[in-house]
């Protein structure tokens, strides 16, 4: 694993001089404006603004722009709270509106340039920022999205044209060195960027530079030059997050473990960096089996450190209590994923993980619980209906469990997905609960609704086919699973125990060893099934050695019984 696997996250990044300054003071006081009788509530509107009363901020400048229109001051402000409130026409009007009494105000200009970026027009916040920069050429804090806008219309030359003239006013910094870097990138001329790099970093060199030109490196396996480019950041930034992860990775490829395990621990510790990149990173890492077991504590502690930096955030809760899980530490994770139902009580996916987990420990009591109260917060939510059902079933409340798959049934229109599976679950409940026509009613629902649906195919033709009945549709039903699945041993069971019925011991033969291969033997009702057709073959050795494998399998089948009662039986 490179060190370049979480790069474009840590250190390559779309860098645009693009700065939206939407908290700009304008120009204009509202002191000099005509209607000072209204300056008790712009100031009062201004303290609101500034301590994020955003709705009472709103409200005040609206009433004043009502009262006085010529008040561009409050129009601007208004403006910057409908974009907080993403209404962009809204506050394309009201910037408009300020321009009107102050058609000079650059400040004014460049919130409208950015008002329309966020639009898409991005025509007109070209031409915005030009007449900024025809009026005020030296002054590039006010136009510097302009290169953003022609890099997003690929006019590479005017964005090169702009940082030109940005360079030539504010001098060359880290900044302008990484827009043109990039701008090379997006023309295609990745050679020509990183040549570019490396000379802007001999004379302009910062961490994020050393680090982009260290990741390059170690993209393409030149770990050494990697390795100086890393140290010479960490020189400038010994606590440079990038940096450090990149080192770090240098040394994991090198094999030397307690210095890539040295850095990796405050890596993940560190809380300001982003969480979602250490999840996808632990995610690669957890891939590579055999490292973990061999490192498994110090994964452990990593996992840890990711945890315990994030505590409130999903993403790190679900990657650490996974890890858990696979650790042999299930009720650790528990703890983790209901200390995170607390922080969410509201989220969905907050308790469908805590529930996959109960269900996942076959903790039928909690999961009927604990579906119960999700329920109350989530009514008639499919989901958690389902994971109550497993739980009334497994409890031995299996009319109780009926029930609540008929609810599901009555939540989930349009989901046809979940429609047929229910509908298969019911028949299956209904014939384990005896009522074996209803069971029958609703395969038939099933399969007028999705005719190959292959576990209602299976059930149905087994279950007919039981009562000695309808054999030949019993057949046909069975055919189209094998056919669908040739390789499942359930459907191939079915099919040659129908062909055993039919009389057809010497078919049904072949098809239960093509059965055996395929996880046959880990079913002892198949090596029964089978068992039964080489005895009728008079193949009695070998029907009585899958009799014994099955027992082994189920003791509480009475198979033993059975085949003592056979033997005793056998033809002299």
């Amino acid at each position: 694993m490179s060190s370049t696997l979480i790069s474009n996250r840590l250190a390559i990044i779309l860098l645009t001089l693009a700065i939206i300054t939407t908290l700009s003071i304008p120009t204009k006081s509202y002191s000099q404006t005509e209607n000072s009788a209204s300056l008790p509530m712009y100031l009062e509107a201004l303290k609101h603004y500034h301590n994020g009363n955003n709705a009472e901020a709103y409200k005040l400048f609206k009433q004043i722009t009502i009262n006085d229109k010529s008040n561009d001051a409050a129009y601007y402000y208004l403006a910057n709270l409908q974009l907080k409130q993403r209404d962009l026409d809204g506050a394309i009007t009201s910037v408009n509106k300020a321009l009107e009494t102050d058609p000079s105000n650059n400040w004014y200009k460049q919130l409208l340039a950015s008002l329309y970026t966020f639009a898409g027009k991005n025509n007109k916040a070209i031409e915005i920022y030009n007449q900024i920069r025809e009026s005020e050429p030296t002054r590039s804090e006010f136009y510097d999205g302009l290169i953003e806008l022609y890099i997003q219309e690929k006019e590479y030359g005017k964005a090169r044209e702009i940082l030109d003239e940005i360079e030539q006013s504010v001098g060359i910094n880290e900044a302008t060195g990484l827009t043109r870097f990039n701008l090379l990138i997006f023309e295609g001329s990745q050679e020509e960027a990183y040549r570019y790099l490396e000379e802007f970093d001999k004379n302009y060199g910062t961490p994020r530079t050393a680090t982009i030109l260290g990741d390059y490196h170690a993209e393409n396996q030149n770990n050494a030059s990697a390795l100086q480019y890393y140290i010479k950041a960490l020189n400038m930034a010994p606590d440079y997050v990038p940096a450090s992860f990149g080192l770090a990775e240098i040394y994991r490829i090198q094999g030397k473990y307690d210095l890539y395990f040295a850095r990796m621990y405050p890596f993940m510790e560190d809380p300001n960096v982003d969480p979602f990149m250490k999840t996808g990173y632990m995610k690669q890492i957890m891939g590579n089996i055999r490292f973990v077991q061999t490192f498994l504590p110090q994964v452990d502690t990593m996992m840890q450190n990711m945890y315990k930096a994030h505590p409130r955030d999903s993403s790190v809760v679900y990657s650490y209590s996974l890890f858990l899980v696979q650790s042999d530490k299930s009720r650790q994770a528990l703890e983790v994923l209901e200390q995170n139902l607390e922080f969410y009580p509201t989220s969905k996916e907050a308790h469908r993980q805590y529930l996959s987990l109960l269900y996942y420990l076959e903790m039928w009591d909690s999961l009927h619980q604990n579906s119960s109260k999700t329920l109350e917060i989530f009514p008639d939510n499919p989901d958690f209906l389902q994971f109550k059902a497993i739980a009334q079933l497994q409890n031995g409340n299996l009319q109780n469990s009926i029930a609540t798959f008929h609810q599901i049934l009555k939540h989930a229109q349009g989901d046809s997905t979940t429609i047929v599976n229910t509908l298969t679950t019911i028949g299956d409940l209904n014939y384990q609960a005896g009522n074996h026509k209803e069971a029958y009613k609703y395969y038939q629902k099933v399969i007028r609704k999705e005719p190959r649906h292959l576990p209602a195919l299976n059930n149905y033709a087994y279950y007919i086919s039981l009562e000695g009945k309808n054999l030949k549709k019993a057949y046909k039903m069975s055919k189209i699973t094998i056919e669908a699945e040739p390789n499942n041993s359930t459907y191939l069971d079915t099919f040659a125990w129908i062909l055993h019925l039919m009389g057809n011991n010497i078919e049904a033969k072949a098809v239960f060893k093509h059965a055996m291969l395929y996880g046959g033997k880990e079913s002892a009702d198949i090596m029964d099934h089978y068992a039964h057709v080489l005895y009728e073959l008079k193949e009695y050795d070998l029907a009585f050695m899958y009799w014994s494998q099955a027992d082994k399998l189920d003791p509480s089948k009475g198979i033993e019984q059975k085949v003592e009662t056979l033997k005793a039986n056998l033809p002299k």
